[in-house]
């Protein structure tokens, strides 16, 4: 019996009043304005899904051009979206989509002729092989079987987030590199309904005009394909757009069984498959990237925004929001390097293109000035030696559309004040602890510099909330001609007083007597005539900007 994607409920979605309920592609397509948003089990399924359920609008729904675009904007008031293409695209393409397909079966490799193993391989967080997890206990001579819906959802979130390291070889390769999804923080716009977030995130979309940049009329999803794939594992460049959204990082085959006249799985082949030729940020739309500073005042290469265990991705906001305007860069770069001789490179940073896009649609009418979206954010970061999962993150940021459009280097300048002042004050907060350590002869181990640090929790999960206050008033001001410095200030003052409340937290935190409290207090004070200079050196930075410069009026 088969399971067909486009038409079995299989995709987890929220509905408008916050229940769930599992609907098919066609369905999410077709009544996309009935849905809040897709929520899977695991941060990574979330992003794998919205990012699957993109390549097929995008081949609905193609060309896609401006007026398009527009006209399926406009469509959530007329019922959703048109029903025609999709009807057209299902009859071409239904038996693709079959999860069971004897022929192509979906996102998998039917010339796979290896034994089975435990479908724990394709459910992170269960243990299989070596890879032990602290709250499951299955173990290798078990079976566990997955519903026809448990098995789609992880097949593609396999194929975009698997782990690397040594897997199962179909011949003799052995060794496969992490989904492409583990390099990079995948960056979804979400609007007010999965019909906004699926139209915010489409880029304009005509492969024969090689639109979006590097597609080519040769550009496919998975499914599309003339062929399965050859077992063999193999390397090349995407072809396009909705290649890179579905790519087989992964040569999977699911084994089934049968149960009271219930498709089932109780096994998977999972092998090495395609490697990616070239760098990711030339092909990869929904990052943010940067430069990151090196020693030296040098620049690294362009690298994707990743998230952090405790550090929110709101630090990378300027890469995020903010369009690339060379001469924030160049002001800053000036301001940052001013006792000494400039970097050579000159910094770049790319935000996604969907927020490109956003801009446009701005300038056009179809999105008004004052309006709010919500980036959310999907990583995962894996072990030390990548064969396992050490966390899932999922983030939030708020993104007001004036921000996007801000061409002002002011801007830019306070918005990055704003996180420098955070981020030295967090290294002010580590140092008077490792120098409280440093004069006890304790030096800390390797072991102890990765963990997160006391302090660290204490500080940075606390102002996301603040800085997102932040962003909103500071979109506020530009609407409104206000003053741009008055939001920063408020954010300046609550991010002090938090690192102060740290630094009594921890002085107060242990016991300590006679030398111990002696030698404390004083690392304390000095933290304290730290946190006073960073204060005022902000508000300094902030008054070089409190009235629009020639450029700019």
């Amino acid at each position: 019996m088969g399971f067909n994607l486009l038409t079995e409920p299989w995709l987890p979605a929220v509905r408008m009043d916050g229940a769930r309920q599992e609907i098919s592609l066609a369905q999410a397509l077709r009544d996309a304005a009935a849905y809040r948003r897709l929520a899977g089990s695991t941060p990574t399924m979330t992003a794998a899904l919205h990012r699957l359920l993109l390549a097929v609008a995008h081949r609905v729904y193609q060309p896609l051009d401006a007026a398009r675009w527009a006209q399926l904007w406009q469509a959530q008031t007329d019922g959703g979206l048109p029903g025609a293409e999709l009807a057209a695209y299902q009859e071409r393409w239904l038996s693709r989509f079959d999860l069971f397909d004897p022929d192509m079966p979906f996102f998998q490799c039917p010339a796979l002729d290896n034994t089975p193993g435990s479908t724990a391989k394709l459910v992170a967080g269960w243990a299989t092989g070596s890879n032990r997890t602290l709250f499951d206990h299955t173990t290798a001579d078990q079976r566990p079987v997955l519903s026809a819906a448990q098995a789609a959802r992880w097949l593609v979130t396999v194929q975009a987030y698997d782990t690397s390291g040594t897997k199962q070889p179909y011949r003799r390769e052995r060794t496969a590199e992490g989904g492409l999804g583990n390099r990079f923080g995948c960056v979804l716009v979400e609007g007010g309904s999965l019909h906004e977030t699926l139209l915010l995130n489409m880029q304009r979309y005509q492969p024969d005009d090689e639109l979006p940049a590097r597609t080519t009329g040769r550009d496919r999803p998975v499914w599309e394909a003339e062929q399965p794939p050859d077992p063999e594992p193999d390397a090349r460049v995407p072809l396009g757009w909705t290649d890179l959204l579905t790519w087989p990082s992964r040569r999977i085959l699911l084994s089934s069984t049968t149960s009271s006249g219930t498709t089932e799985v109780d096994g998977v082949v999972l092998t090495p498959g395609t490697r990616l030729e070239g760098d990711l940020v030339e092909w990869e739309a929904m990052a943010a990237y940067r430069r990151p500073w090196l020693k030296g005042g040098k620049q690294g290469d362009l690298r994707a925004v990743t998230l952090n265990e405790l550090r929110g991705v709101w630090r990378h906001s300027q890469e995020l929001l903010l369009s690339s305007d060379k001469r924030w860069w160049n002001s800053w770069r000036a301001s940052r390097y001013a006792k000494g001789p400039l970097p050579a490179q000159e910094p770049e940073r790319r935000r996604p293109a969907a927020l490109d896009h956003i801009a446009e649609l701005v300038e056009d009418g179809y999105i008004p000035e004052d309006t709010v979206y919500t980036l959310r954010v999907f990583g995962q970061q894996l072990g030390d030696q990548g064969g396992d999962t050490y966390a899932w993150y999922e983030e939030a940021v708020p993104a007001p559309v004036a921000l996007m459009r801000a061409d002002s280097a002011r801007i830019g300048y306070i918005i990055g004040y704003a996180v420098s002042l955070a981020n030295d004050l967090g290294e002010q907060l580590k140092l008077m602890e490792r120098q409280y350590a440093a004069d006890f002869h304790r030096e800390l181990s390797k072991e102890q510099e990765k963990k997160s640090s006391e302090l660290e929790i204490l500080y940075w999960p606390r102002l996301a909330q603040p800085f997102a206050a932040f962003l909103r008033e500071l979109s506020q001001a530009l609407l409104h001609g206000t003053s741009e410095t008055e939001p920063a200030e408020r954010w300046g003052q609550a991010v002090s007083d938090l690192a102060d409340k740290t630094a009594w937290q921890w002085l107060h935190g242990a016991p300590r007597r006679d030398r111990l409290l002696l030698t404390a207090s004083a690392h304390f004070d000095d933290f304290q005539l730290a946190r006073h200079k960073l204060q005022n050196i902000f508000r300094g930075g902030l008054a070089r900007y409190s009235a629009p410069p020639l450029e700019d009026a």
